[in-house]
């Protein structure tokens, strides 16, 4: 056979194949699949390559901080809270190092965890399941299991001799005086957050700034000191210095704690003031706390400051007000006289006084010394609505005081032409009726009589220190001026008489309310609205004034709620009075005058509940 007739063959053989429907089998690879292939490979190298440039050139350092903080953990360094002192720098508050109970879950034995559980539970006093439930959660790298324990705990926490438990100093707040002036300091909760007091008004600054270390940590969450670490310097919180006098305040709240308990009373409070200033010497509040233990007591008791957040009708103690700014206003002088004859008809009401008694003629004098209610809507009357509430705007009624505090409120009074202001509101609040204030503000009034007629904004924090030493103090700061000199010695001559009567039973008043010194008072005893329009049948007993007359260092005000045993101020809270002013006169060492002790009395003694 020819090579031509063998070409031929295989050709036939081929085209029979494919045309008989039979697959030829052939161990040849077809062109256009290696092309595939090619391409393919191509394709995938070109993308491993680009990933490559990506990771190394374009993206090197996002890749780098991502696998960094797979090792590298941001550790706070806490920053101290700043300390809390009193006017003489006797320490209120301060973070002391207590060690906490720490877990790590993942070196706990799960078959030992049950056990471990309940050694720890009978050491910090958590229930064990609470205790086992932190134990075995697997999801935390952390668990915080009891925070700053005492000192016997943590050391018997430290002999189990256990790795997983770990015991960390960490910042907690302390209180070393207890109960001292918890409604002033305040408190901090759990995470170190001022909560009430100055802890809270002044909270971004004592809390400071915390700090941090960048390192390298261990499968523990430990950092590995042997490794580079970036540490930033925690800035501790500002020095707050109060204007609280620790003796005053003592005094305050021993006196107001005795009365409290001697009347049965639900409450009260107590308010010492430094006339030319307007520091707060004291403020004291029942119900109160400890610090240490807010938690123990209602949130109320705490979340509030009776002294500045809770208002009431001031009763007769604002007759103060309306008899000034008739003065003030020369609407009437000292010597007007009016008659009071127990019951007055207005508005189609009876008005009366407390013990529907008249009292006759009387001057502006006579309205404090009886404590006329028909007395002070006849002098309000007289001088008119326009004169009445301009010197209650003046005196700062129905305005915050402004004081370094939280919750203080701004008290509540109707103004001619307000929808619910009436014409008898006029009669009724000239004798303290149907106007609430707060007890801080009737201090401040009384010490703006005290103080010739110069109303400072009262004040609580004396100065702030930042951790560099530097420090801002307080500068007394005027609000108003609302009566002048003469009418404020006048009113203060008025109070003095009006302070001795409640001692002397009859004319003529030979007894002093504090022997030896020249003082003002006046009491108020209001009745509690039910919120409903009338009255509870309830009572507040009250006192404010100011001490020695001649050149008054302090204003006073006592407020009692709802004694049991005797609804009169006059009976609950001036003897308190009586007490703090007497202790005060010695505190200062004011001398007392002989001049001004009667029969049976001693300089400076103060007798009686």
């Amino acid at each position: 056979m020819s090579l031509h007739s063998d070409v031929r063959a295989v050709a036939g053989s081929e085209r029979h194949s494919l045309g008989g429907g039979v697959p030829a089998t052939s161990n040849a690879t077809s062109p256009w699949r290696l092309f595939v292939a090619f391409g393919v490979a191509i394709v995938f190298l070109a993308r491993v390559t680009l990933q490559l440039a990506d990771v190394q050139l374009l993206d090197r350092n996002g890749y780098a901080a991502r696998a960094s903080s797979e090792v590298n953990q941001n550790i706070p360094i806490v920053a101290s809270r700043g300390t809390i002192v009193d006017r003489f720098g006797n320490i209120l508050a301060v973070d002391v190092e207590r060690r906490s109970l720490y877990v790590v879950p993942a070196q706990i034995d799960a078959g030992d965890a049950a056990n471990l559980a309940m050694r720890i539970s009978g050491i910090v006093k958590v229930p064990a399941e609470k205790i086992l439930a932190m134990l075995i959660d697997t999801n935390s790298a952390w668990v915080p299991v009891a925070r700053w324990l005492p000192d016997d705990q943590a050391d018997q926490i430290k002999r189990l001799n256990q790795e997983s438990l770990y015991l960390v100093y960490e910042p907690h707040r302390f209180y070393p005086q207890g109960r001292f002036a918890p409604h002033v300091i305040g408190a901090t909760n759990l995470n170190g957050m001022g909560i009430a007091g100055v802890e809270a008004s002044f909270d971004d600054v004592l809390r400071g700034t915390d700090g941090v270390i960048t390192a390298e940590v261990d499968i523990h969450q430990q950092p590995i000191w042997s490794r580079p670490y970036v540490r930033t310097e925690p800035v501790n919180g500002s020095q707050i210095q109060l204007t609280i006098d620790p003796y005053i305040q003592h005094l305050a709240e021993q006196q107001l704690s005795k009365a409290i308990d001697l009347h049965g009373a639900s409450g009260g409070s107590v308010i010492v003031l430094d006339v030319k200033t307007g520091a707060v010497r004291a403020m004291a509040s029942y119900p109160d706390f400890d610090p240490n233990d807010y938690a123990e007591v209602k949130p109320e008791v705490y979340n509030s400051n009776p002294a500045v957040g809770q208002v009431y009708e001031p009763g007769s103690t604002f007759k103060i007000l309306t008899i000034a700014a008739g003065l003030q206003a020369n609407a009437f002088d000292e010597t007007m006289q009016v008659v009071d004859e127990g019951t007055i008809r207005r508005y189609d009401y009876n008005l009366s006084n407390y013990d529907f008694k008249g009292h006759g003629v009387m001057t502006p004098g006579g309205v404090l010394y009886y404590s006329s209610n028909i007395g002070a809507l006849l002098y309000a009357e007289q001088m008119g609505e326009s004169v009445f509430y301009r010197a209650v705007e003046d005196f700062g009624f129905g305005k915050l005081t402004g004081i370094e505090l939280p919750g203080e409120t701004a008290g509540i009074y109707w103004k001619p032409g307000e929808t619910n202001y009436t014409a008898i509101n006029l009669d009724t609040n000239a004798y303290g009726q149907g106007i609430a204030v707060t007890p801080l503000q009737i201090v401040r009034m009384a010490a703006a009589v005290g103080n010739n007629g110069v109303m400072m904004k009262p004040y609580i924090v004396q100065k702030r220190c930042n951790r560099d030493g530097t420090c801002v103090d307080t500068e007394p700061e005027i609000q108003s001026q609302p009566i002048s000199a003469p009418v404020a010695l006048k009113v203060r001559g008025m109070l003095m008489r009006s302070a001795n009567h409640y001692v002397n039973a009859s004319q003529p008043d030979d007894l002093w309310l504090v022997p030896g010194f020249r003082v003002g008072a006046k009491t108020g005893t209001s009745s509690i609205p039910d919120g409903y329009g009338g009255y509870t049948g309830q009572t507040i007993g009250s006192v404010v004034g100011m001490a020695p007359l001649e050149a008054p260092h302090y204003a006073v005000l006592v407020k009692i709620d709802r004694p049991i045993d005797d609804i009169w101020g006059v009976a609950t809270a001036l003897p308190v009075y009586r007490r703090i002013i007497a202790e005060l006169m010695r505190y200062d060492r004011i001398a007392p005058n002989n001049a001004l002790v009667g029969e049976g009395q001693r300089p400076g003694v103060v007798y009686g509940n």
